[in-house]
């Protein structure tokens, strides 16, 4: 999957298009900085109408992908590395649990 989209997003909305073609949108919730590249982390939102796939696909679902610039444009890759993948997921984790310790202290 290799999807290219604005460099500057105002409502930080994308379209992807899978292998199968069928699109999504996904909303990017966050780009972030990791092992000197950079990823981006996305709610989808969901597909084409009139096609359900399995649990993997629903929407609501959390998707990272590598996000490369290029030119003016920012391109979305998927991951295919499951190393990779594993520790990307790992960051994000991390990320997320020191996000909750900090919403816990200002309370």
């Amino acid at each position: 999957m290799s999807n290219e989209a604005p460099a500057q997003s105002e409502e930080a909305m994308i379209t992807l298009e899978g292998e199968d073609g069928q699109s999504y949108t996904c909303q990017i919730l966050d780009i972030f900085d990791f092992e000197e590249q950079e990823y981006a982390l996305l709610l989808k939102m969901g597909g084409e109408k009139g096609e359900s796939k399995g649990d993997d696909e629903e929407d609501g679902s959390l998707v990272i992908m590598r996000l490369i610039q290029r030119d003016d444009q920012s391109i979305f890759q998927t991951i295919e590395s499951d190393e990779e993948f594993d520790k990307v997921v790992a960051h994000v984790e991390e990320l997320a649990r020191m996000s909750e310790d900090e919403a816990e202290g200002d309370e």
